[in-house]
Formats: structure tokens, sequence, C-alpha cells
């Protein structure tokens, strides 16, 4: 079990860079250490896609797609689910991991605001432009984007999460997978954003503090945009003891231990619902 978890965090670490890519002007990599380092990792991965297209966004879906079905085949290597389950559920994994990810870049847009331009946070905002077109057609204020775009993504990663586990599911009667639970589903994925994503930002902040990095540093400047705005409410209530900034610890602990009682909660409501 061990292992295969192993096999799917390095398979969606994988499938994150290569989706970065999308994200990434050409151009850009050129002048940018992150964004070259992004396109020497994943030119190796495109290279066996490009002798079949030569358009980017499509080596992109290939080389996703052929990593969502090596995943795939490994779950069914196990012997414990059939190959069309794992196929469907190394599926679910990609949309899963798509809607982790866009939450994160929505909740690093409402921290940060206006206050801190990085091209790091430039450019994971960029993953918001086709809703940001799809806004402009409905005459979506720009005040209104940021709901509008969680209600949007909230809504579709529900849908997909349940056509998913119909289609992939063998229990009678058809649909037995109800809405409500891909609903559910997507409101767990966002809480385990902070014991998880989040928890590891606050961390890595705190480690940065210890070797006074340069500020100018675009990806230091990242961290640090999105750690203070999650650390501020807990400065606010614990102030430094001795010169010791304590607020880390308590939001830590509370993510952890809020976090934990808000899964549970949720999950143990849907129980009583079966």
């Amino acid at each position: 079990m061990f292992l295969i978890q192993a096999i799917k965090a390095i398979i969606d670490i994988l499938i994150v860079i290569v989706l970065l890519r999308l994200l990434i002007r050409p151009v850009e990599a050129n002048f940018n250490t992150i964004y070259n380092l992004i396109f020497r990792i994943t030119d190796p991965i495109l290279k066996p896609f490009k002798t079949i297209v030569k358009n980017d966004f499509y080596c992109v879906c290939l080389s996703v797609l052929c990593l969502v079905i090596i995943r795939g085949l490994i779950y069914f290597s196990t012997g414990r689910i059939s190959l069309l389950s794992g196929e469907g559920a190394s599926i679910l994994n990609l949309f899963q991991l798509l809607f982790q990810f866009y939450m994160v870049v929505w909740f690093i847009a409402i921290l940060t605001g206006d206050r801190v331009h990085t091209p790091v946070i430039g450019m994971l905002q960029r993953a918001f432009l086709p809703l940001g077109s799809l806004a402009a057609r409905l005459n979506i204020q720009r005040k209104s984007f940021s709901l509008f775009s969680f209600v949007v993504i909230f809504i579709i990663y529900s849908l997909i999460s349940y056509l998913l586990h119909n289609i992939t599911s063998f229990k009678s009667p058809p649909l037995s997978f109800k809405f409500y639970y891909g609903i559910v589903e997507a409101l767990v994925l966002i809480i385990e954003l902070f014991p998880g994503f989040f928890s590891l930002v606050i961390l890595v902040s705190v480690l940065l503090s210890w070797v006074s990095p340069s500020p100018y540093n675009p990806v230091v400047q990242t961290i640090y945009g999105i750690s203070e705005p999650l650390l501020a409410p807990f400065r606010r209530i614990i102030p430094p003891i001795a010169g010791l900034d304590l607020s880390p610890i308590a939001a830590l602990l509370c993510f952890q231990i809020i976090g934990g009682v808000l899964r549970q909660t949720i999950i143990n409501a849907v129980g009583k619902l079966i």
C-alpha cells in the first residue's frame, strides 16, 4: 500500500509540473529560472508525444492522459479492483488534483489580493483566464468574479465526481451514487487543503525565516505572500513571547484539529443519510 501511495504521489507531482507548463509562455522560460526549470523537467516527458503532435497543448494533454492510464494500471495490478474501476479511480484522482489546484489558486488570490504581485502568483492566476472569458460573456462584474469562479469550479467538480463514481460503479440500481456525495467530496477536498498544503506553506515560511533568504526571490515572496495573511489572525490573538512568534504553531495546530474535526463531522453526517 505504501508503494502504491508513493507512486501515486510521484505521478501527481509529474502531472502538476506538466500542467504548469501550460501556464508559462515559452519566451518567459528564457528569462525566469523557475520557468526554465519546469521546461527542462517536462521536455523529456513531452518529447515522445511531439512526434505525434506539434502543439504543446496537445502534447501536455497526451502526456497527462498517459500518466493517468499508468496510474490506473497500477491500481488494477493490486488485484483489489477491476481495470475499469482502476482507470476510473485514476481519472477521478486527476480531477481531484485539478480541483484542489484551482482551490489553492483561488485562496491565494483571496489571501494576497492586490498586495502581492510575483511572477509565480501571476503565472498561477492564468489558470482562471477561461473563467474570466466566461464571466465576461455573462457580464459578471469584477467584484463578483471570485464568488462566480468558486461556484463554477465547485459545481463542475461535484458533477464530474458524481458521473465518474456512477460510471465506474457496478452497484444497483443505476445512479446509486447521489449528487450530494460529490458536493461532500468537494467540501472535504477544500478542508484538507488547510491541514495539508497551507500548513506546508506555513512550515516552509518558518524554515525560511531561520536562514534569512533574499526577500527579492520570487519564490520567497510568494511563500510569505501566502503565509502572512494566514498567520495574521493568530498574531492578533497571540502576541510574541520573549521575542518568539508562536503564531505558526497555533495556526498549524488549529488547521490540523479543526480540519480533522470538520472532515469527520461531514463524513459522519453523510453516513447517517446513507
